[in-house]
């Protein structure tokens, strides 16, 4: 038949582990027979398979000889972004400005399938043509496939780091004839020291530069030469259980034979030959680094060539049409090879990895410890012999693999930058950060490399953004203003947002974008102008419904908080006390074939309500739509879910700059 001519290799969809595939299967079998449903295999074997997921057991099948790429998990696994809810009608809106099928005339989806079938026909033919479009923009399928074929895995390995790698180092050894041991299991009992994460001084800084340390924990790995087989009995006497500020100030004698690295935990490795993790990882390193040397080129010519277009140039779209696509190309190019790089780590430091050792996993956090801060030292004492100040901390912030250096001082100690439009500036630093910066950095690793008498230098550390400012709030909470990001120049600023609500997935979508154009004034305009964007906003989200205002979350443990006295116990955390709230109403008002339940673990929406109201709660929760037979949209507070979902967020920020949220009245107001 038409199945079997076709003889697909892969089946995707949104959700169709959990819902195509089983609902096919059992339909299949039910009405055709058990042999039909078998035939979906070419070797005629189905079978069933349960899914544990967020505590309940899920059914679905596995058909042998045809792999399930769910495009709703690969998603969620290699795009590395939260979003506020994964129905593939939001993420489409998201990624491609396109919406599923409207149906909303109908009460139920039974009504219509019954009275709309020529719609509810042209409803799923338009889901399938969402996923299919969705891999034509971001070609995931492709990246599995890349990652599956360089590694020698099945599809599905791609999605466990320590199967992935098992492979890779399999496959590595058995070309040199080297037969692995049989593996034993490992108990992870220990913890071990994480990533180093300065705490910052809360403010506004001028002129921020980036740096970044390429692929840290992989370049370590070479660094030090870890690897099972490299890995030397015995801690360094000197190193173990003391405090890595001692190796930062060079106060430890790592005096030993010339063939031993020392790590920061004290873990010692041989330097007799490179080890296998060490080769396989400069091997995808190296590809990696051309690949990204390329798609940064093609980034740059996209860059240059939507300029064009805004500036009204014509005949352009094919060429930017192909070039979106080269991007996309080199992008999962060397995409493959980070996300294969560092889920080297990942597998070192998990104890159902056939190579674990917390040794290695602690020499690499402990080691990258180690370089982060020593670079930040060395840093500043470099900007404070340039300035002639003393002891002053130029080192914004660090955490892991990068640094922010504050460079304003600088620029305004130069007369000839004091009036110098921006393009000129950046110009200047890009130039500093080439010449001056990245040579001294190169040379203090050396220094550092020495010192741990490592194995390879591979510490290299190169310029990412600039910026004209940047503000910090909090540990890994930061807004930049950048010019210039690894050499692809703007013609007009990009914002780079760590833990600020306008990146944040459990802010709603409209307050997101809200947010955004706020700060674009923070870092643009004046604080007259943010006032008045304040007061415009506020009517905006007014005009929302609830559906588009509600704050996005997980609702979890709500059997846990379930009483059956009070329907919930003191303490319930809100979004699951609305959760609650929402099925005990919905049961109450017979409405469970309209609308499904909210589950443990589901994504839901919840919004604040005014009282008194019919449930005469304060809150209630959604999946997607709040039942417009609760009658509860009148009571909707928009005052406090303004406040809370746009007013606050921006107050943490305007505290430190010292901005106000609304024209504050003063005595010569007064008599003027």
């Amino acid at each position: 038949g038409w199945w079997e001519s076709v003889n697909p290799d892969v089946i995707t969809g949104w959700n169709v582990e959990l819902f195509d595939i089983p609902y096919l299967c059992n339909r299949i079998n039910k009405i055709c027979g058990l042999n039909f449903m078998r035939a979906l295999s070419p070797w005629k074997m189905v079978s069933e398979k349960w899914i544990d997921r967020m505590g309940r057991k899920d059914l679905t099948f596995d058909i042998a000889g045809i792999t399930v790429l769910d495009y709703l998990d690969i998603y969620k696994k290699f795009t590395y972004t939260n979003r506020e809810s994964y129905r593939l009608d939001v993420i489409a809106d998201i990624e491609l400005g396109q919406k599923k099928l409207d149906h909303s005339e109908f009460e139920t989806f039974r009504d219509f399938y019954t009275n709309g079938w020529t719609k509810f026909v042209d409803y799923n033919l338009v889901d399938v043509d969402l996923v299919d479009m969705l891999e034509e923009k971001m070609k995931l399928i492709d990246l599995v496939m890349l990652m599956a074929y360089d590694a020698k895995c099945n599809y599905t390995d791609t999605f466990s780091q320590v199967r992935l790698w098992d492979v890779i180092i399999y496959n590595y050894l058995h070309k040199q004839n080297i037969v692995l041991p049989l593996m034993v299991r490992s108990d992870k009992d220990d913890q071990y020291a994480g990533a180093y994460v300065k705490e910052p001084v809360p403010g506004s800084y001028d002129w921020v530069v980036s740096f970044d340390l390429n692929s840290l924990y992989p370049s370590l790995i070479r660094f030090l030469n870890i690897s099972p087989e490299t890995l030397l009995p015995g801690m360094h006497p000197e190193v173990q259980g003391r405090p890595v500020e001692l190796l930062i100030d060079k106060k430890t004698d790592l005096t030993t034979e010339d063939d031993i690295c020392v790590a920061a935990n004290g873990a010692m490795f041989s330097k007799e030959k490179t080890g296998m993790m060490p080769t396989l990882v400069a091997k995808m390193y190296k590809e990696r680094v051309a690949y990204k040397k390329e798609m940064l080129r093609l980034k740059q010519k996209l860059e240059d060539l939507e300029n064009r277009m805004k500036r009204g140039e014509k005949g352009l779209e094919d060429e930017h049409a192909q070039c979106v696509k080269d991007v996309t190309k080199y992008s999962n190019f060397q995409m493959v090879r980070k996300i294969c790089l560092n889920s080297l780590y990942g597998a070192l430091g998990n104890q159902y990895f056939r190579h674990y050792k917390l040794e290695n996993a602690e020499a690499i956090t402990l080691t990258g410890q180690v370089a982060i801060r020593w670079i930040e030292r060395k840093l500043n004492e470099y900007v404070n012999e340039i300035l002639q100040t003393e002891g002053k901390d130029y080192v914004i912030a660090s955490d892991t693999d990068s640094i922010y250096l504050n460079l304003g001082s600088l620029v305004a100690s130069v007369p000839s930058l004091q009036h110098a439009p921006r393009e000129r500036i950046v110009d200047v630093l890009n130039q500093l950060c080439q010449s001056k910066i990245e040579p001294f950095i190169d040379k203090s690793y050396k220094e550092l490399s020495d010192y741990l008498q490592c194995y390879e230098e591979t510490l290299v550390m190169k310029r990412e953004c600039i910026a004209d400012r940047g503000i910090w709030t909090a540990k890994k909470r930061y807004i930049l203003n950048v010019w210039d990001n690894e050499g692809v120049r703007y013609e007009e600023p990009k914002l780079k947002m760590m833990g600020i609500e306008a990146v944040r997935s459990s802010t709603p979508a409209p307050v997101r974008q809200y947010i955004k154009d706020a700060l674009n004034i923070i870092m643009n305009g004046t604080e007259e102008q943010l006032i008045r964007f304040i007061d415009s906003t506020r009517a905006g989200l007014n005009e929302l419904s609830p559906e588009q205002l509600a704050f996005p979350r997980s609702a979890n443990n709500l059997h846990k908080f379930m009483s059956p006295a009070t329907l919930y116990t003191k303490g319930t955390p809100m979004q699951v006390r609305a959760a609650i709230l929402f099925n005990h109403y919905l049961k109450e008002n017979k409405l469970t074939n309209k609308y499904n339940v909210i589950n443990d673990g589901e994504k839901i929406k919840y919004i604040f309500l005014k009282k008194p109201n019919p449930i005469g709660e304060n809150v209630i929760a959604f999946i997607s739509e709040l039942p417009r037979e609760f009658q509860l949209t009148p009571y909707i507070d928009y005052d406090t879910m303004f406040t809370k979902s746009f007013l606050d967020p921006l107050k943490v920020i305007l505290d430190v700059i010292g901005w106000k949220t609304e024209t504050v009245a003063t005595l010569d107001d007064f008599f003027s």
